[in-house]
Parts: structure tokens; sequence; C-alpha cells
């Protein structure tokens, strides 16, 4: 059975990806999807494919295509959909945001990336979107916006802020971690902090 993978546009189109050729909806019924390439204005082409109406099985393809396929493309249409996704629904630094979603890339798909600095400005850009409240870059910021105090379940997270200040203390933690703590028997603790406990 023929394999596919299921991505989005920049646009949040759906985008269905198979054998290095990517397609677009062109139509639904109640019973299929169809999907027309996506070249298919602009030189075009007649490849096609039809998947069940929820997208699971491809149920026809055809090869008319009157261009090649790109692997390595579908490769990086993937890696953006990666970065697009982690820019908008994680807080990590720009830089974490790419290490993470170059891991498991060819070689021959990172030498066709963009420059880095065009995929950092679409993280910031992203980013700025997504609601989020900037990182701080040191302890004085005034308070934990709420959408960071909890847990995406909506459990509590911050147990406890000292408030603004170099002195500043944070604890944080999931239910399910304290209890792991009250109910463990030995703690290992990692001692690598800058600041340590004076008995």
């Amino acid at each position: 059975m023929p394999t596919f993978t299921l991505s989005t546009t920049q646009k949040n189109k759906p985008l269905l990806l198979s054998k290095g050729f990517s397609y677009t909806i062109d139509k639904i019924t109640n019973d299929k999807t169809y999907w027309k390439c996506e070249d298919a204005r602009k030189l075009k082409c007649k490849g096609r494919v039809h998947t069940n109406n929820i997208n699971t099985i491809l149920l026809h393809e055809n090869d008319s295509h009157n261009h090649n396929g790109s692997a390595v493309s579908t490769e990086i249409r993937l890696l953006e959909e990666k970065v697009r996704d982690r820019a908008m629904n994680c807080n990590e630094a720009t830089q974490t945001v790419i290490d993470i979603c170059l891991v498991n890339l060819s070689d021959n798909a990172i030498a066709r990336l963009p420059n880095f600095k065009h995929v950092k400005r679409t993280i910031r850009n992203r980013r700025g979107q997504n609601g989020l409240p900037k990182i701080p870059h040191d302890k004085t910021f005034d308070q934990i916006p709420d959408q960071l105090s909890t847990t995406k379940r909506i459990t509590v997270f911050l147990r406890y802020d000292s408030g603004s200040g170099n002195d500043r203390i944070i604890i944080l933690s999931s239910t399910e971690q304290l209890q792991l703590l009250e109910n463990g028997e030995e703690l290992l603790v990692n001692g690598t902090f800058k600041v340590g406990i004076v008995n």
C-alpha cells in the first residue's frame, strides 16, 4: 500500500506528501478527498491522488506528473512544519527550536536548507503570533504569567515564587512529581547549580 504524509502549507492549509510530490486539496466529497499536484496551476501538472474522507488511506494515485519529485523537498517541507509548530507551541530559545528540528534530517536536506538567518526570522515571527510571553533573561521580571503557571492539563505547576530580585526562588512541580518526591526513599541532587544550600 502506498504511503504518504499529511502536513500543512505555510498558510496552514492541508498538504499531502507522497513520493517526493506535494498535493493540495482539489475537492472533497462524502467519501473521498481529491488532491491535485501543488504545481497543477504553475506547471499544468496532471498529478492527482485520492484519499478516503478522513485522509488515512490512499485510494488512487496517478503518476502523470510533468516534473520530477524530490524526496529532499519533502524533508524540507516537514522540517518547516516542525519549526512552525514548535515556534507556536513552545517557548524554547530560537536556536533550540532549530537544533531539535534538525535531528534525523539527511545531509542532502541540510545542504538545501535556506540560510539559518531566515529560519530564525520565521521562528521569531511565528512566536510573535503565539501569545506566549517573552523569555526572561534575568530574575528581576515582575511575575510569572498565568499560562506558564499551569500544565497543559490545567493543573497547578507554579508552587512557589519569592518575587522579583536577584535572590529569587521559584519552585515548579506537577502534583504527580510532588507525590513521587514524597514517596521516594532516596533523593539524588544534581550538583551543577551555581548556588547551593549552606548548612
